[in-house]
């Protein structure tokens, strides 16, 4: 089973590490045979380093340039492998 996270994020330069660091801490504690990740972090239209910090974390990248809340979450669903979808968002 894939279970994919989903990110909108906008202008979250100061927090996307910690978060994205705080996500896969939380997917090792709870790793189990037969469960994979995979987590999105959907750029809208950030005018920060938000999008280049969760590349270099190893995150998929989406971008959606319309400021929308609900439409940066849809962008990352299109992106979405999994059979699970989580969401995550302050």
């Amino acid at each position: 089973m894939l279970i994919s996270v989903i990110i909108p994020a906008f202008n979250e330069e100061r927090v996307i590490q910690q978060t994205l660091e705080r996500i896969k801490l939380g997917i090792k504690e709870s790793e189990s045979e037969g469960v994979s990740w995979e987590i999105i972090v959907c750029d809208n239209n950030s005018t920060d380093k938000t999008a280049e910090i969760a590349t270099k974390m190893g995150t998929k990248i989406a971008f959606k340039p319309i400021n929308q809340i609900a439409r940066a979450r849809n962008t990352g669903v299109g992106m979405a492998q999994g059979d699970w979808l989580l969401f995550s968002h302050r």
